[in-house]
C-alpha cells in the first residue's frame, strides 16, 4: 500500500512518498542484545517496539547505548524496558516540511507513521532532510549555522 517512489519529492509533499515501509519491529520482551542485532541487521537507526500487534514504542541506537553506558546487562534489559514510550507519531498525509518541524521540535531522529492505529511507516531525519536538500538546490539558498545541525531553507 505504501512505499517509495522514485519522482522528485518536494517539502509539501506528503511523508508517505519518502518514509520506509516494512518497518522493523521488535516485541517489548526482547533483549537489548536482540535490538542491537535488529539494528545492525538491518542497518537502520531505531526500531518500532510493538506489544500484542499494535505499537508501544520506538527504540534507537542512541537509547541501546545509553542504557548500555549506564551498566545495563544486554540479556537481561528488555525493548520495553530501553524504548521511548512517550510517543509522537505523523500520519502518511502529513507534509515532510511538518515533519521535519515535529522531529526538531522534539529532538528525534525517527518518527513512526501510523495510518488508523497501525503502523504504516517509519521516516528518519536523512529521509526529510534529503528532501529539503534537494528543494534547496533548485531556488532557495542554504545557511549552515556554526554547530552544523540546522540548515534553514529560505525559499523568497
Amino acid at each position: 500500500m505504501y512505499g517509495r517512489t522514485n519522482h522528485r519529492t518536494w517539502p509539501s509533499d506528503p511523508v508517505r512518498t519518502v518514509m520506509m515501509w516494512p518497518v522493523a519491529t521488535v516485541e517489548t520482551d526482547a533483549s537489548m542484545t536482540q535490538v542491537a542485532e535488529a539494528l545492525s541487521a538491518d542497518e537502520i537507526g531505531a526500531l518500532c517496539v510493538v506489544e500484542h500487534g499494535a505499537l508501544a514504542g520506538i527504540v534507537s541506537e542512541r537509547d541501546a547505548v545509553t542504557h548500555l553506558a549506564a551498566g545495563a546487562n544486554p540479556a537481561h534489559m528488555t525493548a520495553g524496558e530501553m524504548m521511548s514510550s512517550d510517543l509522537i507519531t505523523v500520519g502518511p498525509e502529513d507534509s515532510v516540511l511538518s515533519v521535519a518541524r515535529m522531529m526538531r521540535e522534539a529532538q528525534v531522529r525517527h518518527l513512526p507513521v501510523v495510518d488508523d492505529d497501525q503502523i504504516a511507516g517509519i521516516v528518519s531525519i536523512r529521509d526529510v532532510f534529503n528532501v529539503l536538500i534537494d528543494a534547496a538546490a533548485d531556488d532557495a539558498e542554504v545557511v549552515f549555522v556554526p554547530s552544523g545541525s540546522r540548515v534553514v531553507v529560505r525559499t523568497e
